[in-house]
C-alpha cells in the first residue's frame, strides 16, 4: 500500500509538471507568432509604403486576371471606380472580355517584362493615353503566381508631342506657301501689267470701236485688273503674316499685329456674313509690347479663329485695345448665334478644352494660354449666354524713353 501511495503521487507530480511544460511551450509560441506576426505587418506596411511612393500607377493582378492590390496613384488614375476584386480588362478598359494580345497573359507564358501603350477608347476614361509595364512575381517554385502591372498616364505629353508634328507640318506649309505666294505673285503682276496696257491702248483707239464694245472691253479689263491687284494684296498680306521673324523678344506696335490677322479673315468674314471691327484706343508711346512677333500672331490667328468656328448664320467680331490700369487690354468679343456647348470652365485645360471643326482639326486652346503666359500677360473668357463671349487679354506695357 506505501508503494502504491508514493506510485500515484509521484504520478500526479509529474503530470502536473508536464501539463506546466507544455502552457509554457504554448505561450512561448505565441509570443513567437505575435513577433512574427508583428515583423510581417511592418514588412507590409513597408512594401505598401514603397508601393505608394512610386510616381505610376501600381496594380498586382492573380492568374486570373483579378485586381488584388493597387496603390494610391493608381487609384487616383481610375478614381471613383472599385479597383480591388475586379478584372482588370473591366476595370480599366471598361471592356467584358479579355483585351486582344493581353500583355499579362503573354508575361504570363513568357515569364519576361513586357512593355508598351495603349489608348482607352471606351467608357468613361475613353481618350486617355497610358504606357504600361508587365512584370512577373515567381512563387517559391519558380513558377509565375501574380503579375506587376505599372500604368503612367501620358496624355498630356501625347497632346504635346501631336502638337509639334503639327507645329513642324505648319512649318513646311508655311514654307511651301512662301514659294506658291512668289509665283502667283509674279503671274498677278503681269496680269495687272498687261491689263493696265491693254486699257491705255483701248482708250488711245476708241475711235475705231462702238461704244457698245468699248465700254464692255474697258468694264472688264478694270475688273481683270481690280482683281489682280486686290489677289496681289491677298498675296502680300500672307506673305507678311508667314514671314519668319527672330528667336528673340522685341518691341512690338501690337496694332500692326491685330491688322495683319484680321487683313487674313477680311475675306473668310464675308463669305460667313461676319462683321469684323477693330477700334484701336491705345495712343503713341503706349501701344507696345515686348514679345515674339510670329507667337503674338498665331494668338491672335487661333483667337479669331476660335470665334468664327463659334459663330454661325453670321455675326460681329468686336476687337477693341485700351489702357487698363498701366497695363495693355485687348477684348476680343464675338456675338451672334454662338455656339455655348464649346464653352466650360476648363476652357484652358489641354485635357479637355479641345474644339473639333467641321472638318475633324482641332483647336487647342491652350497654346494660346501659354503664349499670354510667355508674354508676361494673363488671359480671361468671359460669355454673357448665347449671345456674346470673348476673351480679355492683358500685357505689361513697353514704355520707350
Amino acid at each position: 500500500m506505501a508503494n502504491s501511495s508514493k506510485y500515484t503521487g509521484h504520478d500526479f507530480k509529474g503530470i502536473g509538471c508536464s501539463k506546466i511544460g507544455y502552457f509554457k511551450e504554448v505561450q512561448h509560441k505565441i509570443k513567437e507568432l505575435e513577433k512574427l506576426n508583428l515583423s510581417l505587418a511592418q514588412r507590409r506596411n513597408r512594401l505598401e509604403a514603397i508601393f505608394n511612393s512610386i510616381s505610376d500607377g501600381l496594380t498586382i493582378l492573380d492568374r486570373e486576371l483579378n485586381i488584388v492590390f493597387v496603390n494610391n496613384i493608381q487609384k487616383n488614375m481610375f478614381s471613383g471606380v472599385s479597383l480591388i476584386g475586379k478584372k482588370c480588362f473591366h476595370a480599366y478598359y471598361r471592356k467584358e472580355d479579355i483585351c486582344k494580345n493581353c500583355p499579362s497573359i503573354k508575361t504570363m507564358v513568357s515569364e519576361e517584362t513586357l512593355q508598351g501603350e495603349i489608348l482607352i477608347q471606351e467608357g468613361e476614361f475613353s481618350g486617355r493615353y497610358f504606357e504600361w509595364t508587365t512584370s512577373p512575381i515567381k512563387d517559391g517554385y519558380g513558377k509565375v503566381a501574380e503579375i506587376i502591372l505599372l500604368m503612367r498616364d501620358v496624355t498630356r505629353r501625347k497632346e504635346y508631342e501631336f502638337k509639334l508634328v503639327q507645329a513642324d507640318r505648319m512649318a513646311a506649309i508655311g514654307f511651301l506657301a512662301a514659294g506658291v505666294a512668289h509665283e502667283i505673285n509674279n503671274s498677278l503682276t503681269s496680269i495687272a501689267g498687261f491689263s493696265e496696257g491693254l486699257l491705255k491702248r483701248l482708250r488711245k483707239a476708241k475711235d475705231g470701236l462702238d461704244t457698245a464694245h468699248l465700254k464692255g472691253f474697258e468694264e472688264y479689263l478694270e475688273i481683270i485688273q481690280s482683281e489682280a491687284y486686290r489677289c496681289k494684296d491677298i498675296i502680300q498680306n500672307l506673305q507678311a503674316f508667314s514671314r519668319s521673324s527672330g528667336d528673340d523678344f522685341e518691341p512690338l506696335q501690337i496694332e500692326q499685329v491685330i491688322r495683319d490677322t484680321v487683313a487674313i479673315f477680311r475675306q473668310r468674314a464675308k463669305d460667313n456674313r461676319i462683321d469684323i471691327r477693330f477700334d484701336n484706343h491705345l495712343t503713341k508711346g503706349f501701344d507696345t509690347i515686348i514679345g515674339k512677333e510670329s507667337q503674338l500672331k498665331h494668338l491672335f490667328l487661333s483667337l479669331f479663329n476660335h470665334a468664327f468656328l463659334c459663330v454661325e448664320n453670321g455675326g460681329k467680331l468686336d476687337v477693341v485695345s485700351t489702357i487698363d490700369d498701366s497695363r495693355m487690354k485687348i477684348q476680343i468679343w464675338h456675338s451672334g448665334c454662338v455656339h455655348s456647348e464649346r464653352y466650360h470652365s476648363t476652357i484652358f485645360d489641354p485635357s479637355c478644352m479641345t474644339l473639333a471643326t467641321g472638318d475633324g482639326n482641332a483647336i487647342d486652346l491652350s497654346i494660346c494660354y501659354n503664349i499670354v503666359q510667355h508674354h508676361r500677360g494673363d488671359i480671361l473668357f468671359d460669355s454673357t449666354g448665347d449671345q456674346r463671349a470673348g476673351f480679355t487679354l492683358r500685357f505689361p506695357l513697353h514704355l520707350s524713353e
